[in-house]
C-alpha cells in the first residue's frame, strides 16, 4: 500500500537557516520507540546554532531542546546516531575546520552533553555511523590547500575515550592534473574537490562508502557542462572495508591500506575521465537490504535529469542499474533513503511542465517539491505519494530510520540562499 499522510503529528515548523538540514552525507534523525531525535542548523546573525531536539511521541510535543554549539557557516550541520544503550552521539563543525564530538550524558536525553572532543583537520561534511559493538566511524572531507583533498576516516572504539588520528582513504585528482597540465591550466589553486558521500555499516560489520566526485578540471579538457570554470561531476563510485576501515576495496577487487586514487576506485556509473561522459552525476544515500547494497543517484543532462537505483551483492564488483520513472517530474539526487521493512525515499522533483522554451521560470524554486516514493524491491515498482509533498524546498531532505514501520522526514523549506527558512518535520504514513 502506498503511504498516505494522515493527522499531522508536528503542527508548527521550526526556525531554520539556509541549509538547515544539509547535507545528505550525514543522518540527522534518530527514531526510537518513544522519541524522535533531530539535529539541524538555526540561523542567528553571524552564526549558525547546532540544535538538537527530542520529540515525545506520547505527548506529541518537543519536550527537550539543546544548543550544542555554534558553527560559523551553513556547512556546520551535525551527524547524529544512537548506541545500543540509548546514548546519543553527534559530530558537527564549521566549514574547513576541526569537527567536534559530543555524547549525551543520559540515555534518550538531549538536555546534558559531554565536554566536546576536537577531531583535528580541515574537515567538512561529517558522516557518522555506529556498529553493533557501539564503535563509531566518521568520514569527512579533509582539505589540504594546494594539495589533493581527501575523504578521511576516523575511528573511536566503544572502550576508548578519544578518537584516533584518522587516515585518508580516498584522494582527489588535483595533483595529477596539475602535474600533467601545469599550474596555469588549473581553474583553482587551492585543490578544491567535493566528495558527495554517504557512509554506512551493515550487520556483517562491513563499512560502505559511496560518493559522487566534483572537481574543476584543466582548461584543455572538454567536459559535459562546458562552463566557464570547467567543473565536472563525472561519476558515482563505491568502496568498502571488511576490517573496520583498515583497508578499502579497489576496482580490481584488491584491498589497500593506502589512500585509493580515483583511477583505482570502483565506478558504479560514469567514468573517471571527464571527457568521456555525457552528463553530470549526483549521488544520494545508499542502503543495505537482504544481502545487497542499493544506491540512489541522478544523471543531469542540462534541463533533463533522470533518477537511477544501482544494486550489487558481495563482493560488490558488478552493479545493476534501473531508472526510476515519473511521468510528471524530473527527479534528482541527493536522495534520502530509509532502510527497514519499507523502502522509502525522498527525492527532489521539478515539474516537467514548468519549463518555457527550454528555460526554467524565475520562480523555479517555488515550483520544485520534495516527494516521497515507496519502492517494491521485488517488482521494482514505485508508488508515489503526493500527500507527503513539501513545496518550495531547499532540496535537502532527510529520512529517519524505520521503527516498526514508523518513518519520519525532515526538509528545509524556503529560498535556497535565504536564512529565513522553516524546518518541516512530519511522519510518513
Amino acid at each position: 500500500m502506498s503511504p498516505s499522510c494522515g493527522t499531522v503529528d508536528i503542527q508548527s515548523p521550526l526556525k531554520g537557516s539556509s541549509r538547515a538540514t544539509a547535507y545528505h552525507d550525514s543522518d540527522k534523525m534518530v527514531n526510537t520507540k518513544d522519541y524522535l531525535f533531530v539535529t539541524y542548523l538555526q540561523h542567528r546573525i553571524g552564526d549558525e546554532l547546532v540544535i538538537v531536539r527530542r520529540y515525545n511521541k506520547s505527548s506529541k510535543t518537543w519536550d527537550q531542546t539543546s544548543t550544542l554549539g555554534v558553527a560559523k557557516d551553513d556547512h556546520g550541520g551535525g551527524a547524529l546516531v544512537i548506541d545500543s544503550q540509548g546514548y546519543l552521539h553527534i559530530v558537527y563543525g564549521s566549514h574547513n575546520s576541526p569537527l567536534y564530538y559530543k555524547k549525551s550524558q543520559s540515555a534518550y536525553d538531549v538536555n546534558s552533553w559531554s565536554t566536546p572532543l576536537e577531531i583535528s583537520g580541515n574537515l567538512t561534511y561529517p558522516s557518522l555511523v555506529i556498529n553493533k559493538n557501539d564503535d563509531l566511524f566518521l568520514a569527512a572531507r579533509n582539505d589540504i590547500i594546494g594539495g589533493s583533498w581527501s575523504v578521511r576516516l576516523f575511528k573511536k572504539s566503544s572502550l576508548s575515550k578519544s578518537w584516533d588520528k584518522g587516515k585518508d582513504i580516498i584522494t582527489s585528482d588535483y595533483l595529477k592534473w596539475k602535474k600533467a597540465y601545469g599550474k596555469s591550466s588549473m581553474f583553482v589553486s587551492n585543490g578544491y574537490a567535493r566528495f558527495g558521500k554517504y557512509l554506512s555499516v551493515n550487520h556483517k560489520n562491513e563499512l560502505h562508502l559511496t560518493f559522487h566526485y566534483f572537481e574543476y578540471v584543466p582548461k584543455k579538457i572538454k567536459t559535459f557542462a562546458n562552463n566557464k570554470v570547467n567543473s565536472s561531476t563525472h561519476f558515482v563510485s563505491h568502496t568498502f572495508s571488511k576490517d573496520l576501515g583498515h583497508s578499502w576495496s579497489k576496482e580490481n577487487g584488491d584491498f589497500s591500506i593506502e589512500p585509493i586514487s580515483l583511477k583505482d576506485i570502483s565506478i558504479i556509473s560514469g567514468n573517471n575521465d571527464p571527457s568521456k561522459v555525457d552528463c553530470n552525476y549526483s549521488a544520494g544515500q545508499h542502503f543495505y537490504k537482504d544481502g545487497k547494497i542499493y544506491l540512489f543517484f541522478s544523471k543531469h543532462y542540462g534541463i533533463e535529469t533522470t533518477l537511477h537505483l544501482a544494486s550489487s551483492s558481495f563482493p560488490y564488483k558488478f552493479w545493476e542499474e534501473i531508472e526510476i520513472l515519473n511521468d510528471d517530474y524530473y527527479l534528482r539526487a541527493p536522495v534520502a533513503a530509509s532502510q527497514g521493512t519499507r523502502t522509502i525515499f525522498a527525492v527532489n522533483a521539478i515539474p516537467k511542465d514548468v519549463y518555457v522554451n527550454g528555460r526554467p521560470p524565475a520562480n523555479l524554486p517555488l515550483k520544485s517539491k520534495i516527494i516521497i516514493g515507496e519502492l517494491d524491491l521485488t517488482s521494482l515498482n514505485v508508488k508515489w505519494n503526493d500527500n507527503n509533498m513539501v513545496v518550495n524546498p531547499s532540496w535537502l531532505p532527510q529520512l529517519s530510520n524505520e521503527y516498526k514501520g514508523d518513518i519520519w522526514y525532515m526538509v528545509t523549506q524556503g529560498a535556497r540562499e535565504s536564512n529565513d527558512t522553516n524546518v518541516i518535520i512530519n511522519k510518513v504514513k
